[in-house]
């Protein structure tokens, strides 16, 4: 089964790319390989070894699917075929994430095994940037395929080979810490050089996405990090992103653009929003308009992008039509308020077992386990959960296939 884990694993590399449009929706290739890899996986526990692991995050992530599944029965029956099909492809989607996240625990147990998944997963991350980095050097403008699959065409940013610099902040949010983490953990020498590039890389393509949700989200992430593991180091990173900010004027653009969007909203007043921000604030409102409607169950579990559309809210066939502009306010409105808790309760579940994990090894005054890892990830947690504020990434596969197995590898066995 580990090989076909890593061939799951290496899809993150290839992102968007490998992608089937189908009017807005469509089918990446993980969507295909995921669900084989949970079908053999739990016939193989449930048939050979007739018994599964234990798993921290597996029955809030159950509980959050049925009713998933009972919000989209409810909605199928005003949906067309096409629309039933690709809405409940989705929830395939989502359960094989969840089986997949399951199956880390089972396949990496031993601490060598723990260490070659982080190792594999830093690798394939790096090799994912670096093809960023070479999409903003060379094809800044991707506006010429955009109209294709429907992507906007974010000029002179880095989105590498997911299709969208938002994303990738985002996912660079949860790495980030993730390998600040493991560098502070490590004892050698030549592993913490290698993971302080890795690092600047990843710094330095979030500077470039100039994502201002991924801004916030990273700042977010490594103030909570360094908090608890060195807080001198707080201080130092104030001045190095002053320095990066003042340096470049779209920086410095687009820094002041999300200052003045977080004054207008709570001085209430429209003059300072950019147009970006002022469209992702009427989609809020618009979606929240939907939701009452259909508060208990919402609307059907990734309906949204038809549903939607019936509302004059957004066009079928855009790629960002199959939410709103926020991860808790898609699950809320497609899935209601009882879903919205159920999946409150996932995502607290993953960050609490890993934050209570470097609070009790950072009792012990001699751990035999690792502490900042742990925090690393936990703090991610906490920049992705943030950037999931004004970006639909919590809902994003190659992100939360992530989360999924960072979580299933931080399992104690």
């Amino acid at each position: 089964m580990k090989p076909f884990f890593w061939c799951c694993l290496f899809l993150l590399i290839p992102g968007l790319l490998l992608r089937l449009d189908l009017g807005g929706s469509g089918i990446l290739a993980t969507d295909i390989l995921l669900p084989i890899f949970a079908f053999v996986w739990i016939f193989r526990k449930m048939i050979i070894d007739r018994s599964f692991p234990k798993c921290h995050f597996i029955l809030p992530g159950f509980v959050f699917f049925s009713i998933a599944l009972l919000s989209f029965l409810l909605a199928a029956g005003d949906l067309s075929f096409k629309a039933q099909v690709l809405s409940g492809a989705y929830l395939v989607r989502f359960f094989s994430l969840l089986i997949f996240g399951w199956a880390t625990v089972d396949l990496f147990r031993s601490i060598k095994d723990k260490q070659s998944l982080l190792n594999g997963l830093f690798w394939i991350s790096g090799v994912t940037i670096l093809l960023g980095y070479a999409q903003f050097v060379f094809i800044p403008d991707i506006g010429t395929w955009s109209t294709e699959g429907g992507w906007d065409p974010h000029t002179g940013r880095l989105l590498g080979t997911w299709m969208d610099p938002n994303f990738v902040a985002g996912f660079l949010g949860l790495i980030i810490p993730l390998a600040m983490g493991q560098w502070y953990d490590s004892e050698s020498s030549k592993e913490r050089f290698l993971l302080g590039g890795l690092i600047l890389l990843f710094l330095g393509a979030l500077f470039l996405t100039f994502s201002r949700s991924g801004y916030l989200a990273a700042t977010m992430g490594l103030f909570l990090f360094f908090l608890f593991r060195d807080p001198k180091v707080i201080l130092i990173g104030i001045v190095v992103v002053m320095i990066g900010i003042f340096s470049n004027e779209r920086a410095q653009k687009r820094v002041m653009e999300l200052a003045g969007t977080v004054t207008s909203i709570i001085l209430q007043s429209s003059d300072e929003i950019d147009p970006t921000a002022s469209l992702r604030i009427q989609s809020w409102m618009q979606s929240f308009e939907l939701f009452q409607k259909r508060p208990i169950l919402g609307i059907g579990f990734n309906t949204y992008r038809y549903i939607a559309a019936e509302e004059g809210i957004v066009d079928e066939s855009n790629f960002s039509s199959g939410g709103s502009d926020s991860t808790l306010l898609t699950v809320l409105v497609t899935t209601g308020v009882v879903g919205c808790f159920a999946f409150l309760w996932f995502l607290f579940s993953i960050w609490f077992y890993s934050f209570h994990r470097f609070c009790r090894s950072y009792s012990i005054t001699k751990p035999s386990e690792s502490q900042a890892l742990y925090l690393g990830f936990s703090s991610g947690c906490v920049a992705l959960f943030v950037h999931s504020f004004f970006v639909n990434s919590l809902l994003f596969p190659l992100i939360l296939m992530v989360v999924l197995i960072v979580a299933g590898r931080n399992e104690d066995n």
